[in-house]
């Protein structure tokens, strides 16, 4: 049962001009882990499972399961890719040994004849006569030249069968590091607590609705909180316009709607730099400020309770 509490916070020492600030927010753990939405196919995926809002669990339990149909759907095609690519590469890789087998057959046989013919050209002209001796020659140049082209030819076979060994390695390394990207794309869609704690669903940045299964939300966006119920801080949203009038270390008073009649002491933490929208608050920017108790009500304080934050300007100086 969702508990809800409304946090009054009064600031210390207003003057008669300041005017009534109003923001909302949740009681928050510094011990929190934000549970996002991992990175799927086109920046947007659909939220399949939750476990139930307000469970504890403990680090390494089950949190949430993202659809991963598209994923898997990419996978099995990759996985088709690779085989079809090993096959292509193994036949072209054979085609490259038989190639070069056959230059090196050539080779063999132009060495073999460029010798013999050698020794056919060394022969004396007066014991095989003119005619003889000059066609000797001439056989002798040819086979040199055969030798020349069947060597050349052996040393591109033996660049190419290396060229084609890399490459078909490095094409192979690429598809399959695309093959082992969208596995851990698919194994990051469960995900798993980081540390103990109570799971407390995040309210959708559009809608302001809480986040359910079924929804379809985009990569980054923070699907639950995993909090520790200690350490606990108040985190509000303002309005721009509100900022210039407050600052950190600002003592409040701060009292809890089921406790009326009891007030705590507080001061302003942390007031964020940048603003940030609220479509679902309508038009504006919207700053995160953090409230931290100076002393632990007695009371029975839970994570993920709503609260109302309401201040007095503090003037400008």
């Amino acid at each position: 049962m969702k508990i809800t509490l409304t946090l009054l916070i009064l600031l210390s020492c207003f003057t008669t001009s300041a005017k009534t600030v109003l923001a909302t927010g949740t009681i928050e753990s510094e011990n929190t882990q934000h549970v996002l939405m991992p990175l799927v196919q086109s920046f947007n995926g659909k939220v399949n499972e939750m476990i139930a809002e307000g469970t504890a669990v403990k680090k390494g339990d089950f949190l949430a399961k993202i659809d991963g149909a598209a994923v898997d759907s990419k996978i099995e095609s990759l996985k088709e890719q690779l085989e079809s690519f090993n096959e292509t590469a193994k036949k072209s890789e054979i085609d490259a040994q038989i190639t070069l087998s056959n230059s090196q057959i050539a080779y063999e046989k132009a060495l073999i004849k460029q010798k013999i013919a050698r020794m056919n050209a060394d022969l004396p002209l007066e014991f095989i006569g003119e005619l003889k001796y000059k066609q000797n020659q001439l056989a002798y140049k040819n086979a040199q030249k055969s030798f020349q082209k069947a060597q050349n030819d052996l040393t591109e076979a033996k660049q190419k069968q290396q060229e084609k060994l890399q490459s078909n390695k490095l094409e192979f390394t690429q598809k399959q590091n695309k093959l082992k990207l969208q596995e851990q794309m698919l194994e990051n869609l469960t995900l798993y607590a980081d540390q103990d704690g109570y799971v407390v669903y995040s309210t959708h940045p559009w809608t302001g609705k809480k986040i359910q299964a079924g929804d379809q939300l985009q990569t980054g966006m923070e699907l639950m909180t995993v909090s520790q119920n200690n350490k606990l801080k108040i985190v509000a949203w303002l309005n721009a316009i509100d900022i210039p009038n407050i600052k950190l270390g600002q003592k409040v008073s701060i009292s809890f709607d089921a406790y009326l009649d009891q007030s705590y002491q507080g001061r302003i933490s942390s007031v964020s730099q940048g603003g940030e929208e609220k479509k679902s608050w309508g038009n504006g920017l919207y700053y995160r400020i953090e409230v931290e108790l100076i002393e632990k009500p007695q009371l029975n304080l839970l994570i993920g309770m709503s609260a109302l934050i309401e201040t007095q300007e503090q003037p400008n100086e």
